[in-house]
C-alpha cells in the first residue's frame, strides 16, 4: 500500500468519509455519502440452503469480533432500518427464514441509517426458486474495514476473507481498496466513487450486490489485493503450476480454500495513488502482473458498473464502453509487463507470517 496514502489515511481518518452527493448539486448534502475502505466481495451459490445460511452467520460473527468493529443499524429484507443494538441477532433472524424467503442483510456503522460507513457487512441472497432458474446470477457477501485497520493488521483481514471463501465455497471474489456508498442514496454518490477511482486505479468500483457483477459466473470482475478463484477458473488459467510460473512467491501467496484458491498480492492493498500532485496515478505493479496471469478469466466486458442519476452532470461508469475501459485498466504490452515485474521488486516482499492458510 502506498506510503503517502497510508500516511494520509492515518492522519485524516475523518476525510475517508465524504458528504452525501458531493458532486451532485441537485441533491441534498446532509450526511455521509461515501466512505473509503478496504472491502471484500465474495460470490457463492445456494444462499437458500440452511447450511450455507449458517456459514454466512458464522462469517458475520467473526466479522463482529474484528477489532474496533462498529455497527449501528440493520437493513433487512426490505424493512425499515433498525438500531443494531435493538435488532434480533442475525442467527435468530436467519433461523426464522425459509428457503423461499429473501436473505438480504445490510449492517452499517454510520451515525444515521442512510450514511455510508467504514464498517459494513452485507449479504444479498436469492430465494430457492430464483437460484434454481439459473438466470439470476450468484449470491453476494461483502464486508469492509477502515483503511487504517487493515494497515495495522492486514493478516487478520486476509484470514477473514479466506475463511469466508472456505465456508461459502466461493465461486470467486476479491478484496482491496474500495468506496462504500450510502445504502439508500447510492446513485447520487457514484460520481464521488468515479472521481476517487480516477486517482486510485487500484480501487474496486461498483456495488458488490449489483446484478452485473453477480451475473459473472465464469469470469472475475477484477484482480485485487486478495483474489479468490473457484476450481473451474483455476483450471482455465492452467492450474497452480502455471500461476506459480508467473507469480513469484516472495510477492504472491496462494492458499487452498477447498473449492478454489485465494491469491494474496503483496503485504497490503494498493491504491495506485500518485506520490506527487504533478504525476499521474500508477496502476499497482502487483495487480498488473496478476491481471496478466488471470487474463483468461478476467472479464473484458460486462453490463454497467454504475447507474448514476437522471440528467447527471458528473461522469460515472454507466456505459458498456466506460465499464470495459475500467475492466481493462491493468492491461499492458510486453514492455509494460516487464516494467511492472521490475517495479514489483521495489515493493515490500511477503514475510512467512503473511502466508495464507493451506499454502500452495
Amino acid at each position: 500500500m502506498d506510503k503517502n496514502f497510508l500516511d494520509w489515511a492515518k492522519a485524516n481518518q475523518g476525510k475517508a468519509l465524504v458528504q452525501n452527493a458531493l458532486l451532485e448539486p441537485r441533491y441534498a448534502h446532509d450526511g455521509i455519502g461515501a466512505a473509503v475502505v478496504v472491502r471484500a466481495s465474495l460470490y457463492f451459490e445456494r444462499a437458500f440452503d440452511a447450511a450455507v445460511r449458517e456459514a454466512i452467520v458464522d462469517c458475520f460473527e467473526d466479522y463482529c469480533a474484528s477489532p474496533g468493529c462498529k455497527l449501528t443499524f440493520l437493513w433487512n429484507n426490505g424493512k425499515a432500518a433498525q438500531a443494531f443494538d435493538k435488532a434480533k441477532p442475525m442467527r435468530a433472524i436467519a433461523a426464522s427464514l425459509g428457503p423461499e424467503d429473501r436473505f438480504d442483510f445490510c449492517y452499517v456503522g454510520g451515525g444515521r441509517a442512510s450514511d455510508a460507513s467504514l464498517f459494513k457487512f452485507e449479504v444479498t441472497g436469492l430465494r430457492q426458486w430464483q437460484e434454481k432458474m439459473g438466470t439470476r446470477g450468484l449470491n453476494s457477501m461483502a464486508f469492509s474495514w477502515p483503511v487504517v485497520a487493515v494497515q495495522e493488521n492486514p493478516d487478520a483481514f486476509a484470514k477473514l476473507f479466506f475463511d469466508a471463501a472456505r465456508r461459502l465455497s466461493a465461486v470467486h471474489g476479491q478484496a482491496g481498496c474500495a468506496v462504500n456508498l450510502s445504502p439508500t442514496e447510492a446513485e447520487p454518490n457514484e460520481p464521488t466513487e468515479y472521481w476517487i477511482s480516477q486517482i486510485m486505479p487500484g480501487m474496486d468500483v461498483g456495488r458488490p450486490e449489483f446484478n452485473s457483477v453477480r451475473d459473472l459466473k465464469g469470469k472475475i470482475k477484477t484482480v485485487n489485493w486478495l483474489t479468490a478463484l473457484g476450481k473451474p477458473m483455476l483450471a482455465e488459467v492452467g492450474g497452480v503450476a502455471a500461476l506459480r510460473a508467473e507469480l513469484p512467491p516472495s510477492w504472491y501467496s496462494i492458499g487452498d480454500y477447498g473449492a478454489g484458491i485465494v491469491i494474496r498480492a503483496g503485504v497490503l492493498p494498493e491504491s495506485g495513488i500518485s506520490d506527487s500532485e504533478d504525476k499521474p496515478p500508477v496502476p499497482p505493479p502487483a495487480y498488473v502482473v496478476l491481471d496478466h496471469a488471470l487474463r483468461a478469466v478476467r472479464a473484458e466486458d460486462m453490463d454497467i458498473l454504475q447507474r448514476g442519476t437522471v440528467n447527471a452532470g458528473a461522469p460515472v461508469y454507466n456505459t458498456r464502453q466506460s465499464t470495459a475501459a475500467w475492466l481493462r485498466r491493468f492491461e499492458t504490452d510486453e514492455n509494460g509487463l516487464l516494467a511492472a515485474k521490475a517495479a514489483l521488486l521495489d515493493t515490500p516482499p511477503l514475510l512467512p507470517a503473511n502466508a495464507l492458510p493451506n499454502p500452495l
